[in-house]
């Protein structure tokens, strides 16, 4: 996704919405709009720093597993001559 923030500000009103729906329908009980933007706005947060750790550890893990796909087998290369000695 090009624009993380404009990603994670679809999901924090996504979960916004599914909050709110669960507050009226299932809950039955009034909780202050307060609480409800706190925790959009930490959706919000999570997801952008989630998005940041996985972009910073990915090179590292596509250079533990040697360049693969995580789990993509790879042609790795094998020593299988005689040795010299």
């Amino acid at each position: 996704m090009d624009n993380i923030f404009i990603f994670a500000g679809i999901i924090s009103v996504i979960f916004l919405i599914v909050k709110f729906l669960e507050m009226r329908f299932i809950e039955k009980e009034n909780k202050p709009l307060k609480f409800l933007i706190r925790d959009t706005l930490l959706v919000y947060f999570s997801v952008i720093i989630g998005y940041y750790l996985v972009e910073q550890i990915s090179p590292v893990i596509k250079n533990i597993d040697g360049g693969s796909v995580m789990g993509a087998p790879t042609n790795q290369a094998v020593f299988t001559d005689q040795p010299g000695f």
